[in-house]
């Protein structure tokens, strides 16, 4: 899998990390990992780093499975903050078309050009939700 999945801050956080050649089956299947794990519960936030990927093959019927997989975790687990890391302009698009395709999801998410402003906008809202 062109996805390495990490666990941080005792679990409350995930990492997505792309690298290479990313495609849309390697999403969906990371995705149906984090969520079948038993502590989804109390996750509070996911990072998704794609700065690593050099191709990235998502189209958009993938981006409305993985939209539909994570609106199905939002029943289970409505306080998920979603950063997505997207540099260039066709990963910054299909993260947009992402964003639309949620809805009105309880899932909070936000497009970054940028991992720096993706960490500082995790912690902004961690702090708020205390």
């Amino acid at each position: 899998m062109t996805i390495e999945i990490k666990y941080i801050d005792d679990g409350i956080g995930v990492e997505f990390i792309g690298s290479g050649t990313v495609k849309g089956a390697d999403v969906v299947e990371a995705r149906k990992e984090v969520y079948s794990n038993q502590n989804f519960s109390k996750q509070r936030y996911q990072i998704v780093d794609r700065s690593k990927v050099t191709d990235f093959q998502v189209n958009s019927a993938e981006v409305m499975t993985i939209a539909e997989q994570d609106m199905a975790a939002a029943k289970i687990n409505p306080n998920i903050l979603v950063a997505l890391i997207s540099p260039t302009d066709l990963q910054y698009g299909i993260s947009r078309m992402y964003e639309a395709f949620i809805g009105d999801s309880t899932f909070v998410t936000k497009v970054f050009k940028d991992r720096k402003s993706a960490e500082e906008w995790i912690a902004g809202e961690l702090e708020k939700r205390r």
